[in-house]
């Protein structure tokens, strides 16, 4: 009698534990691990040299800013639950988030439909000054419920031209060592085209127009008047480029770190050489585990008699 109890008690023990693992799985409890936090503002470029299409997409060209999008979408979708991430706007001298960091895995769907609506369009000025902004990007970090590191897309070409007079010094900012600057389009120059309301394009902004704030009417004398925003010939065509040289000279003035930003590889290895933006504990689940170890108890106790049968 002895031996037949202890056979039947060492025959379902496994299965007491493949039920006291499932109610682990069904409680699913929750434990703090330390790691790293990850948390990042994207800030995207959205000023009128970025619809220059100089990029290319199975061999079609595409726009810098588009371009910008698609690849932000396909870095975010690697980026490890956990990380943070926020898309903020940059044009004229501001950068403007859309929303505070957010945890990934959870919010993706918001986080690729707020993507999926950036346009050129959103600017609020035609002008852009990639120094003046990275200074207002400190100033909004302030006001960030955490601590985040900016990760600038941009071709870097400003309007009006950089000058001994505009150009603003800049100095390490608070946390700018972790910083990234990402530079977007080709070193070759091409025309920006310029659109109108309904985002077509009616001809190609001329080079005496970036003297002055693009998309603004310089007097009222010159209403009816030819538009010298609009080049009437290639040789008047203002030719754009990614200003790579500038962009790495804004970064080191800085502490920050520069890639270019052709591929989402290329983006992500740059990210991840980034020094966190903090350490502490994380939440984890655990029910996963009950789950598991429930299916392992379970074939434990059947699988042996099975295969001996046969």
């Amino acid at each position: 009698m002895k031996t037949l109890h202890f056979y039947l008690v060492s025959k379902g023990i496994y299965l007491v534990l493949a039920l006291v693992s499932l109610m682990l799985a069904v409680y699913n409890p929750e434990v703090s691990i330390p790691r790293d936090f990850r948390h990042y503002v994207f800030v995207v470029d959205i000023t009128q040299s970025m619809n220059v299409e100089d990029m290319r997409v199975n061999g079609r060209p595409i726009s810098r800013l588009n371009h910008t999008l698609r690849l932000l979408d396909a870095t975010i979708k690697q980026t490890s639950c956990g990380t943070k991430v926020s898309i903020a706007l940059f044009a004229n001298a501001e950068i403007v988030p859309l929303y505070v960091p957010m945890e990934v895995c959870a919010n993706y769907g918001v986080i690729e439909a707020s993507l999926s609506h950036i346009e050129w369009r959103m600017a609020w000025r035609g002008s852009s000054h990639v120094r003046l902004g990275l200074l207002d990007a400190s100033r909004m970090l302030l006001l960030l419920p955490e601590q985040a590191q900016i990760i600038l897309l941009t071709d870097g070409d400003e309007a009006a031209p950089i000058n001994a007079i505009t150009k603003v010094e800049l100095a390490p900012m608070p946390g700018s060592s972790g910083w990234l600057l990402a530079g977007v389009g080709s070193p070759n120059q091409s025309p920006v085209p310029k659109f109108n309301s309904k985002n077509q394009v009616i001809g190609y902004w001329s080079q005496y127009a970036t003297k002055f704030e693009p998309s603004q009417i310089v007097n009222e004398d010159s209403v009816g008047k030819r538009d010298d925003s609009i080049a009437t010939d290639p040789g008047e065509y203002y030719l754009s480029a990614l200003r790579e040289d500038y962009l790495k000279e804004v970064a080191n003035d800085i502490g920050a770190g520069y890639v270019r930003a052709d591929t989402p590889d290329h983006l992500l290895t740059a990210i991840n050489k980034l020094p966190p933006t903090g350490h502490g504990n994380y939440p984890v689940r655990v029910g996963w585990l009950g789950a598991i170890l429930a299916m392992l108890f379970v074939l434990t106790e059947y699988l042996p008699a099975r295969i001996g049968n046969r």
